[in-house]
């Protein structure tokens, strides 16, 4: 009795997986137009735009319905036997590769996965079933996926920011630079995450760093208060990257202005010169910001001085730039515009 018992139980349990095996291959090898969804995303990334368009226009089309085949794309994995094969397969000369090789498709289980991913980001906010695989993705070992997958996070929009908040904490910084990237192409909408990446601007990792301030950059004004809290209040390369990301937020003059002067005050030569810097770029040019600027041609320092120098050039420009004569107004507009972008590069 219990021999029939366990033989059925083992007949139904083979038959649950023969059943769960053909609804994922039944879901990966959805049809549309007579070709599966793996052709389509792989086809994303052919050679002609013509081509690339057609397969984008179809993603389109299916929207949500295309996304539990591209979340299984994106769990598919190459048999391992398949690798190894190729693996030796290419380490032998070329006479002997095809004899080996021939009857093995080429692994390309991470070029499906960018193509998954890319469909995804087409797809956009109906995607969002597939945040939880895509933030699985991006912390994988899978490292040419990665950055399409961050995009598709973006495309999918703030649903994705707490998936993308979590990997800021992953010890990989390629991890960490892609899922800021990921904030970043979100801009305002990754608000959420304005405290996290105040901390990447102390990363070790100084493309995580530049990124983070990218990020916060872009996000705009929801940022603003914390970097103009650590200017004040912070010291070294906190307080001079939190000056720094202020430079692209004009909108943060008079708020950021009073932490800018009392930086003028640091110890630390560059925390001076950063100082100035975002205080021009920012256009600070009422009375307090042009004495501080003056006071500092004296500064024993002379990259210090320099950094004054051009700051008081930009507010004499800026003034000009407003001048009642056309040529004059050109003139400095011109002017200014050269001296901001030798200044970003």
């Amino acid at each position: 009795m219990k021999r029939r018992l366990l033989i059925g139980l083992a007949v139904l349990g083979v038959c649950a997986l023969a059943w769960l095996v053909a609804i994922r291959r039944n879901r990966a090898d959805t049809l549309y137009h007579g070709k599966p969804l793996k052709g389509w995303a792989l086809q994303l990334y052919a050679p002609g735009p013509e081509v690339r368009e057609q397969a984008a226009a179809v993603f389109r089309a299916m929207g949500a319905n295309a996304v539990p085949g591209l979340i299984q794309l994106l769990d598919s994995r190459d048999p391992f036997w398949r690798k190894q094969l190729w693996r030796v397969g290419l380490s032998l000369p070329p006479g002997f590769r095809p004899g080996l090789l021939r009857h093995s498709p080429v692994p390309q289980d991470e070029t499906v996965h960018q193509a998954a991913a890319m469909a995804l980001k087409i797809i956009g906010p109906d995607a969002k079933a597939a945040i939880p695989t895509l933030a699985r993705a991006l912390r994988s070992k899978d490292r040419a996926a990665r950055w399409a997958v961050a995009s598709a996070m973006a495309s999918i929009g703030k649903d994705s920011v707490p998936a993308l908040i979590d990997a800021l904490s992953d010890r990989d910084p390629e991890v960490r630079a892609a899922a800021i990237a990921g904030l970043d192409m979100l801009g305002p909408g990754a608000q959420a995450a304005v405290p996290v990446l105040f901390e990447r601007l102390q990363d070790e990792n100084a493309d995580v760093r530049l990124r983070a301030g990218n990020a916060l950059s872009a996000i705009g004004p929801a940022a603003a208060p914390i970097l103009i809290n650590a200017v004040m209040r912070e010291k070294g390369m906190v307080r001079q990257g939190a000056a720094k990301v202020l430079m692209s937020m004009p909108s943060s003059r008079r708020a950021a202005e009073p932490a800018l002067l009392e930086m003028l005050l640091d110890v630390d030569p560059s925390s001076r010169t950063q100082a100035i810097d975002t205080l021009a770029a920012i256009h600070a040019a009422d009375q307090p910001a042009i004495a501080a600027m003056i006071a500092a041609l004296k500064d024993p320092v002379p990259n210090v001085r320099l950094a004054a120098a051009n700051a008081l050039g930009q507010v004499k420009l800026l003034r000009l730039s407003n001048d009642p004569d056309p040529s004059v107004s050109a003139a400095a507009k011109e002017a200014l515009a050269k001296m901001q972008a030798r200044q970003g590069n």
